[in-house]
């Protein structure tokens, strides 16, 4: 009984020896049937991708990857333009140097010495060059108006010095500064240069010569007609108000009209334009015009 107990735990001993040997065999050289998986490897870890926040709110990444092409950056946005002024016809072509475009306002003296070409006109003168077209407007003014008279055409540099030392010995009383200060809001007078006549409606203010204030000649039927037909014959409404920081101080007297050329003329008053504007639409004028 004993050797059939002994013969039975050999044989357990030898089965188990044979299985801890065919275990450690399958550890060693793998099973072929059930292969371990190749090691899988890890992938590193990608960079995150910074978004940094462009300036018009979208995302734009931090870098470049080789492949992608470069953005370029955007230009910077120009300057507004200025406006330009209003679209107007093509400027007439003539010499804004001669003789008819001289110019006297506030802020620019022809000189107490100047004195144009002299020619009779309505009891007092004017410059010769202008003679005839003057006498045409005075007289088809007259064929449309009732009473239509010159007040003031020529003023020569006695008169205007004459009027400047009653000024600086009567009104000022010898104060030159004072003096200076009210030529100078008044403006060089224009009548000196032989270019400009004032109408009146008024008989005794004709050939006057005088220096006076009618600031009711703009409700008369003789400043209208002369304000729609002047540019017929080569003139201006001189002084059109809304343009006083072009001139200088507003006339006293409206119904004051200047002499450019029929050409020039009928481009200012179609174009509602001083005489001040229209030279300095002209490349290398030397006109002065303050700023506001």
């Amino acid at each position: 009984m004993k050797k059939a107990i002994l013969i039975i735990f050999a044989v357990l001993i030898l089965y188990a020896g044979i299985q801890f040997s065919s275990f450690g065999i399958m550890k060693t050289t793998g099973d072929p049937l059930a292969l371990d998986k190749p090691a899988v490897t890890e992938e590193p870890p990608q960079e995150a991708v910074v978004e940094v926040e462009a300036e018009a709110g979208t995302t734009v990444p931090a870098e470049e990857t080789d492949t992608a092409e470069a953005v370029p950056e955007p230009e910077a946005t120009p300057e507004p333009l200025p406006t330009p002024k209003p679209d107007l016809p093509p400027l007439p072509d003539i010499d804004i140097n001669s003789f008819e475009f001289l110019l006297a306002n506030s802020y620019n003296s022809i000189g107490m010495e100047y004195a144009p070409p002299y020619a009779n006109f309505e009891g007092q003168g004017i410059d010769a060059r202008i003679q005839e077209q003057a006498n045409a407007f005075v007289t088809a003014a007259r064929e449309a108006c009732t009473n239509a008279w010159v007040s003031t055409a020529f003023r020569n540099s006695e008169f205007l010095n004459s009027w400047y030392l009653s000024y600086y010995n009567n009104v000022y009383n010898g104060d030159p500064i004072e003096t200076a200060n009210h030529f100078l809001a008044q403006g060089i007078d224009e009548h000196q240069t032989g270019l400009a006549i004032d109408f009146t409606d008024v008989y005794y203010r004709n050939a006057s010569y005088e220096i006076f204030s009618d600031p009711e000649m703009q409700e008369t039927d003789l400043y209208n007609w002369a304000v729609e037909h002047c540019a017929e014959y080569g003139f201006i409404l001189r002084y059109p108000e809304g343009k006083e920081a072009y001139y200088g101080v507003a006339c006293r007297h409206p119904a004051h009209f200047r002499y450019v050329g029929e050409e020039a003329a009928r481009y200012i008053m179609e174009n509602d334009l001083c005489l001040e504007e229209f030279l300095l639409m002209y490349e290398g004028n030397n006109v002065y015009v303050p700023k506001p």
